[in-house]
């Protein structure tokens, strides 16, 4: 974020000025040519440090200064989440891969989905389809919003943008105030009520799709149990029906799990309401 980019120049910035003080309070410091080597080796790795940080924080920062006015550019004005009043034509325009929005309220995610031709093609793009660390959030290409189980991802970025902060879901005074997804599509918005929430493998069960019944078993039911059994954070009272439709939020878990742990968000849909596009 800006703030997170602001903070980390002004804190190298002060640094820099502390050991500038330090010269000019060192009396012999012009004369004393081990410690002037020391110093200029010193004010160079901070230099360094800083352009660094700016090479990683800026692209961030950039990407989320971009959604930002692509949200002000689509939105025709303000309303409830139940019609966001998007501009349809106008994200097209951008990007024919845009698929549709999602809005989780009490977050920072408030973003368009992409939608690309190639598994993880948006995992480093951004909605423009240009490079971007952070990437999109998306849908894999075989993928629709009326299947049995969506599967949407995006980055766990530590600035708490992408999918960030889904991770204020492990808080159940969280989840109290804030247990609503909404995705929205052109004349239509998608209400979701979260109802599970855990940390798994990226390989896992938790990521099935197909759930083809061989005759003998009931993979859809089966699934829906595992996924209401694994939430691991507080209890949740409400719990999917076998008709209902599951919407999924994928992230990674971070450091503390491991690379191949995923933090999962499980809703059901619980409303559809269809509307005429003005």
């Amino acid at each position: 974020s800006a703030e997170a980019l602001t903070s980390l120049i002004i804190s190298l910035a002060f640094g820099i000025f502390i050991n500038l003080l330090w010269i000019l309070d060192s009396k012999n410091w012009i004369t004393d040519s081990g410690k002037r080597k020391c110093i200029w080796f010193y004010w160079c790795g901070e230099i360094v440090f800083l352009l660094m940080a700016f090479k990683e924080q800026y692209p961030i920062w950039k990407n989320q200064q971009e959604l930002e006015n692509l949200r002000s550019k689509v939105e025709k004005k303000k309303t409830k989440n139940e019609n966001p009043h998007i501009n349809w034509e106008n994200l097209k325009s951008t990007n024919p891969e845009i698929v549709g929005w999602i809005k989780v309220p009490g977050t920072k995610i408030d973003y368009p989905i992409l939608q690309g031709k190639e598994w993880n093609e948006y995992l480093h793009k951004n909605y423009k389809g240009d490079y971007s660390y952070a990437g999109s959030i998306f849908i894999q290409p075989e993928a629709a919003f009326n299947d049995q189980h969506l599967i949407i991802y995006g980055h766990n970025m530590r600035v708490k943008s992408m999918f960030g902060s889904l991770h204020d879901f492990e808080s159940e005074d969280f989840y109290k105030k804030h247990n609503k997804i909404y995705l929205y599509q052109p004349g239509k918005t998608i209400k979701c009520t979260i109802y599970s929430v855990y940390d798994c493998l990226d390989k896992s069960a938790t990521y099935n799709t197909n759930f083809s019944d061989d005759g003998n078993d009931n993979k859809w039911v089966d699934w829906l149990t595992m996924t209401v059994n694994n939430n691991a954070y507080y209890p949740i009272k409400k719990k999917p029906a076998e008709k209902d439709h599951i919407i999924t939020l994928s992230t990674c878990s971070g450091k503390s799990k491991g690379d191949s742990y995923r933090f999962v968000v499980h809703s059901f849909i619980t409303n559809t309401v269809t509307y005429e596009e003005k």
